[in-house]
């Protein structure tokens, strides 16, 4: 399948959904996990519920960006908290934040109601698409979904390859051509774009940072015109590439 039609597919998914998740291999590389973050942060930025589950250690290269802000290392968060009560006890429920918190009002239709009426119980995951980054097999997942293979089951896949395509089914988004899986989330955020550009400082360092790892600042085969044009793009939007450079001789 042509690469704009596998791209498209996943931009119209990205767009239907309002759960996503993004996840990477158990032994990622600054790119793939440079590209998770950069993504997700994007797909946050669409009005989305966008996730990124990374369990392993983050490596110091990447410690400016801020991984632990949109990292979380167990799927916990996508699950939804289920609160039952008998329906012949409620007349109508309403909810109302105040301050820092949630409060859940519900109106009792003809008798008291207590906590010893109320069921508490964990749901379903909660997701719709699944972005997978550089991961070749179910068995090739991060380790905090190792036990949840039904998330991989009951939402859409698609999976992110720079060489082979993986076995996870769904949409395969393969592209040999290109330098780094940074520069492709870079040419889905420009997809995804409709009157406004969605890149912004933050989104465009972490996917720059991506492509200047993989390609060793613009130094090795993987370097190709196409790639310096995506990098010009990200810098426009703020990226700091002399920033980037130094964090990651650093690390």
């Amino acid at each position: 399948m042509a690469d704009t039609t596998v791209k498209k597919q996943i931009v119209e998914k990205i767009k239907d959904s309002n759960n996503i998740l993004v996840t990477v291999n158990s032994n990622p590389s600054v790119d793939e996990l440079s590209a998770a973050l950069g993504i997700t942060l994007l797909i946050n930025k669409l009005n989305k519920h966008g996730t990124a589950v990374f369990s392993g250690a983050v490596p110091p290269a990447i410690e400016f960006l801020q991984p632990e802000k949109t990292f979380e290392n167990t799927v916990d968060s996508l699950r939804d908290f289920i609160i039952a009560l008998d329906k012949e006890k409620a007349d109508h429920l309403r909810y109302k934040v105040v301050d820092d918190m949630v409060k859940i009002f519900i109106t009792p239709y003809r008798t008291t109601i207590s906590d010893k009426d109320l069921d508490f119980s964990q749901g379903d995951y909660n997701v719709e698409f699944v972005l997978a980054i550089g991961v070749r097999s179910s068995e090739d997942l991060d380790k905090a979904l190792e036990s949840h293979g039904r998330i991989l089951h009951d939402a859409t896949v698609a999976a992110v390859s720079l060489g082979e395509a993986s076995n996870l089914g769904g949409i395969e988004w393969v592209d040999t051509a290109a330098s780094s899986y940074s520069e492709m989330m870079a040419g889905l955020a420009e997809a995804l774009k409709s009157d406004k550009a969605l890149l912004d400082e933050q989104i465009a360092t972490a996917l720059l940072t991506g492509i200047v790892a993989a390609t060793e600042r613009f130094s090795n085969d993987k370097t190709s015109s196409d790639v310096m044009t995506t990098a010009a793009q990200l810098m426009a939007a703020g990226a700091n590439q002399q920033l980037i450079a130094i964090k990651l001789e650093e690390g």
